[in-house]
Parts: C-alpha cells; structure tokens; sequence
C-alpha cells in the first residue's frame, strides 16, 4: 500500500548541489484492548460453548459469531452489542457472508443457510442443501460480481475413503452445479473461506496425518456453470502440523496459517504461503517460531494496509493476541503480544482447565479471557472481534496498530552528497523508500530504493547517495 502524497519539504543547498527533500513516514498507534462483551443470557439444553466460526459485514456494521447459537452484534459503538435474540444452530468450524444478500452460509454435512436479517432484524433460518459430491467441511465464497445473481460457493466436501471434492453452488439459486474430485490423500479439511476472489481463486488447508503435512490446496473459481478446478497445492513443512489459524492477504498476494500444538512447550509456527499469479499452484514461502510459551494459534485477522497479521491463542495463559509484522515477501516477524486479562482463578501451568464457566453472581469468568476460537476484521473502523469459548460467551473486541501518516525532513549526511531521514514506527514494520527526481509523476514511475533499516526497535533510518542530481524527492511506503 502507498502512503498519501500529502508531504512538505525542506531545501537545503550543498555548494552548487540544490536538494529538495520530501519523505513521508507513518507514525503506529499500538494494539489495544477496548473491552469485552458478554452474550447472554447464558443459554442451558445446550449450554454456550465453541464459538468457532465468525463472519462481518463490515459495511452495515455487523458481526455474527457461532457457538452452540448464532449471535448477531453491531459493531459501530464503543463495544459490541447484541441484536435480537440468538438462535440456535449447533457448532460449525467456519462460515462465510455474502453482504449484497445478507445470507450467510455454514458447512456442516449440509450447507447451511442463514437469512442474517437487514439492519437490526434478527437472524433466521433458510434452508440447507445436500450435496451430491458428499459432506460440506468448509467452504469459500466467491461474491466478486456486483451482480448476486452471479455468487457462488466452493464447498469442500468430504466422503470416506475417497478424496474429497470441491463442489460449486450457485447462490442465487441455491443449487449444486457441480464438482472437481481432489488427488489421492487430499481427503480431509478443515480452514476455507480464504479467497482471493477478485483473481478467481480460493484456498483450503488439509487436516495432516500422523507423519503427512497439511496442504494449502488453490482452487480456480469459474464462471457460469463451469466447474471448479484443481490447480495445486503447497506443502506446509514436512511433519503432520494441525493447522488452526488462517490470514489472506490479496493485496501483496500471501496466506498465513498458524499452527496448533497439544503441547505448549512446543513452539507455535506461522507460515507463509505465495499465492502465485493465475493458474500457478502455491508456494511455501517460509515458517518463522513464536516464542517459549506462545502457542495453540487458532484464529487469525489481517490487516494489509497497515502491514501486519494477527493471530489469537487457544487454552494458553494469559489469552491474547500476537502481531506480526507482513514483511514484503520475506517470512513475517513478531512484534509484539496483547495479553487479555485473568480471571479470579489461577490456571494450572499447562494451560488445560475446566470449562471457563461462570459460577458466581458477577458474572466474572474464573480463567478470564481466554480460549480465543474465532475472529472477524472490521477494515471500516480498525478494530478486531474476537470470539471466546465460555460460558456464557463472550466477544474481546481490539484497536489494531494503525499506521497514520506524518511528515519528516530529510537532512544531509556531514561530509558527503547523501540524504538520511530518520523515524518512529511499530518495531518490526516493514517499510521501502521511494525516489524520484519529479514530483508530479505517478506511484509507478518512482523508483524503488529498497527496504529501510530499523536501526534500533521501532526506529528507522534510510541513506541514499544523491550523485550529481539537483533534486529528488523520497516517499516511505509499506510493501
């Protein structure tokens, strides 16, 4: 993403050297935790739990988090609050929205179909569909057209002992179209609803077996009637990691995926994949550890006009969320960590406990914010919902780091022809120098200079030697 061009300068003269130095760099706001909301009444036959699967229409301000029941919550005030009553639907794993019809579609066996209701009306049901080519697991939506008529899902359908298939239906009319079979071994999944569907193409992870790696397998989304197509997959490493935590960045072209350890004494991984242009499989890109302790990734936010991805914790102590910075194509790199607050019991070391129930007149839960399942970015207004498994549930909504602009003068380097400017940022942001000797040319005539140092944390510094030119000017912008 560029930076706004709103930028001042300075001259300065160096004998008969005239330098006229413009430089833009962003100035971070930190994460922050803005509070909790608790959705209730907490329910019995059956109790609260899960919440696993969420989705946002950002637009209208609305986010929907699933449990044992579907919750409805407007997102434009201080924090979230619920809408209507919630409705029970048993748990699903993942869902994905289609805005222009206010439908909302959950994989589980069947597709499951949620009138999501406009504005404040409440949520309701509207019908499910079987699948010939076998079980619904998860799914991705490919709603590019401005037309609805022309939104479709890919459901990744499972069937036992055969691979699995990735069936296409059309939403308008809620109909199977038709199906691609997968090679042998691809027969188990987990993560969808990564789509990158202005390109045409969606992504699934593979659950791994014992001693096989999960897969990120690309998917090519057709038009009409076609069906879907098998373009290939990516390897995650080479051991069976589950993986439970899934970011796609279309803007740079890049998932990240996070993995999921039984054993906190085992490091979590995040991953990245490059998409590839067109009708290229993925490729692994990389896998960077997160410190001793930091573990059980399992639900994720991305955020690429700033840079950075996210990633919530799982059953781990305390409950929070880590930031990574995006860094160009590089493998990302943690920069900082979150943590939400504890409850009035301690847990044990493992990080395994009961279930994180309510048990006193105050409703405080005894092991706090923790047990982090789903989340939902709102690109609208900055912020990022995550959702607990608790009974009674709760909604831990977060300001992510917002890179805003400011402006820096540049200065010369004593004793030679060189230009330094210096600045403050997000340790670990990841930023490139732009150069041109005219103003008035647009973002794709500059020329880039390359990656700018942090020379300290969150400080950065970049030096060009300016040769013979009588001007350039600079413009910082992220990868």
């Amino acid at each position: 993403m560029l930076t706004p061009a709103n930028m001042t300068g300075t001259c300065t003269k160096l004998g008969t050297l005239i330098l006229l130095v413009r430089a833009l760099s962003l100035n971070a706001a930190e994460m922050q935790r803005m509070g909790h909301t608790t959705l209730g009444p907490r329910h019995s036959l059956p109790d609260d739990k899960g919440m696993y699967a969420a989705v946002i229409d950002p637009v209208n301000g609305y986010a929907y988090f699933v449990g044992s029941y579907l919750f409805k919550l407007d997102v434009t005030g201080d924090l979230p609050v619920q809408v209507g009553p919630a409705i029970y639907t048993g748990q699903f794993t993942q869902g994905a929205i289609d805005v222009a019809t206010h439908y909302g579609y959950f994989p589980k066996t069947t597709l499951v179909r949620y009138d999501l209701g406009v504005g404040t009306n409440a949520v309701t049901g509207a019908g499910s569909l079987s699948l010939s080519a076998g079980n619904a697991s998860c799914l991705a939506l490919d709603d590019s057209d401005s037309n609805p008529a022309n939104h479709y899902a890919y459901v990744l359908c499972t069937a036992a002992g055969n691979p699995a298939r990735v069936a296409k239906v059309a939403l308008s009319t809620f109909t199977e179209l038709g199906s691609v079979t997968l090679q042998p071994g691809e027969t188990n999944f987990l993560l969808g609803t990564l789509s990158d569907a202005k390109k045409g193409y969606a992504y699934f992870v593979t659950v791994p077996g014992a001693s096989v790696s999960p897969k990120v397998l690309k998917i090519k989304m057709t038009a009409g009637t076609n069906p879907p197509v098998r373009i290939g997959a990516a390897d995650l490493g080479t051991i069976g990691e589950f993986i439970d935590g899934a970011s796609i960045d279309p803007v740079h072209g890049f998932a990240y995926y996070g993995s999921y350890n039984s054993d906190t004494n085992i490091l979590s991984k995040v991953y990245k994949v490059r998409l590839e242009e067109g009708d290229v499989p993925p490729t692994l890109v990389g896998s960077v550890n997160l410190l001793p302790g930091e573990g059980r990734l399992a639900a994720s936010v991305l955020d690429p006009a700033n840079g950075f991805v996210y990633f919530a914790n799982d059953n781990s102590y305390p409950g929070g969320v880590y930031q990574l910075s995006l860094n160009g194509t590089n493998v990302p790199i943690e920069v900082g960590f979150l943590p939400f607050p504890g409850g009035p019991q301690v847990p044990p070391p493992n990080g395994i406990t009961a279930n994180n129930t309510t048990t006193n007149a105050d409703g405080i839960l005894p092991y706090g914010e923790v047990f982090l399942r789903s989340a939902v970015f709102d690109p609208v207004r900055g912020y990022a919902y995550f959702g607990q498994d608790s009974r009674p549930n709760q909604v831990v909504k977060v300001r992510l780091a917002q890179l805003e602009p400011v402006t820096v003068a540049g200065a010369r380097v004593p004793g030679s022809e060189s230009i330094q400017f210096s600045f403050g940022n997000a340790r670990g942001a990841t930023f490139h120098a732009l150069t041109s000797s005219d103003l008035t040319l647009p973002m794709n005539g500059w020329t880039d200079l390359g990656a700018v140092t942090e020379i300290a944390p969150g400080q950065f510094q970049f030096t060009d030697s300016l040769g013979s030119e009588i001007q350039r000017f600079y413009r910082v912008f992220v990868p």
